[in-house]
């Protein structure tokens, strides 16, 4: 499952990637050019052909760029929890895992892009809702697959899956 988001992060961001690059390298190669437009008919049909060359292989570079970047974050964010999960909490897999792991994630994307104090504090903000939710979700998909989830059982929530199970 992990492996599968990673690669789709990877699409998200390579298609993502590469409408930005063309977009801008657009904008770019007309500022570049546009003291020397076309006069002609077919002066203009090399100028829409070398803008589709240079913006194909603009949205290609910011694509692969991109897809690396998004999926090496995911990546990160997948292992920071399973370590969290197997090493730091001897085998406990809960949403406290999940939330924490967000949490470091958006304070190392902060840190790493030099953000303020304020939007620091509010990435991870973020990140902590966007934990919790998905912790959240995950517990609840393995309780109802019959799994135990702790804090359930401490709350009296009884899994009636695993209780048939038992018998």
């Amino acid at each position: 499952m992990r492996e599968t988001m990673a690669l789709l992060a990877a699409l998200v961001g390579g298609v993502s990637g590469f409408y930005e690059g063309t977009k801008l390298s657009s904008l770019r190669y007309l500022t570049e050019n546009g003291h020397r437009l076309p006069t002609t008919v077919g002066g203009w049909y090399f100028y829409h052909k070398k803008k589709n060359y240079v913006m194909l292989l603009s949205g290609m570079k910011t694509g692969l760029k991109h897809s690396f970047r998004y999926s090496v974050s995911v990546t990160s964010f997948f292992g920071l929890e399973w370590i969290l999960d197997t090493y730091v909490r001897s085998g406990t897999i809960d949403m406290a895992n999940t939330t924490i792991a967000s949490m470091i994630s958006a304070f190392g994307y902060a840190k790493l892009n030099h953000l303020s104090a304020i939007q620091t504090r509010k990435y991870m903000g973020r990140g902590f809702l966007l934990g919790l939710s998905l912790g959240f979700t995950q517990d609840m998909l393995i309780f109802t697959r019959g799994g135990y989830v702790w804090y359930l059982d401490k709350l009296g929530i009884k899994n009636p899956q695993a209780e048939a199970s038992l018998l």
